[in-house]
């Protein structure tokens, strides 16, 4: 008489499997180390508000806004300095226009808006439309950081206006 139900098969072997598995890591490893260097796995800190979101507000003091845009000579430095009178409130500001040729020149003004309120930490940086991302990070360093010590460690990129 025939058996309807054969017997169970045994099961296959798994170290098959898990030897493929072994050598493929074996190829890819040395190649992905090779490949990925930690030089190029640095970057820089960016907080971007939401579109409903505005910047926090800044800390009241003589300077209200630091502007600074790339233009053909160099670089334009738009400081909001309040007025001193006595009875001017926030807003009641007097825009000075400075201009520098290149970043040493641009961290010299900016020194001299630190020294005027060294509470203010923010800048806002408007590149030219063909600027290249290496000289704007060049250029937000410079404003960061300058030869005398830090100069405005919060920088705001804004696009060019049409």
């Amino acid at each position: 008489m025939r058996r309807l139900f054969r017997s169970r098969s045994v099961p296959s072997d798994p170290r098959a499997a898990l030897l493929s598995v072994v050598a493929l890591m074996l190829l890819l490893l040395p190649f992905l180390l090779m490949t990925t260097s930690a030089q190029k796995l640095t970057g820089l800190a960016l907080g971007v508000p939401g579109p409903d979101e505005a910047l926090p507000p800044e800390t009241p003091g003589p300077v209200e806004k630091i502007t600074v845009e790339r233009v053909v000579e160099g670089y334009r430095l738009t400081a909001a300095v309040r007025n001193t009178d006595v009875r001017s409130t926030a807003g009641d500001t007097e825009q000075k226009t400075l201009m520098a040729g290149n970043l040493t020149e641009l961290q010299a003004a900016l020194a001299t808006l630190k020294a005027l309120d060294p509470a203010r930490e923010r800048v806002t940086l408007i590149p030219a439309a063909d600027t290249p991302a290496e000289e704007v990070v060049r250029w937000m360093d410079a404003v960061r950081n300058g030869p005398q010590g830090p100069l405005f460690p919060k920088v705001v990129l804004q696009a060019v206006q049409p």
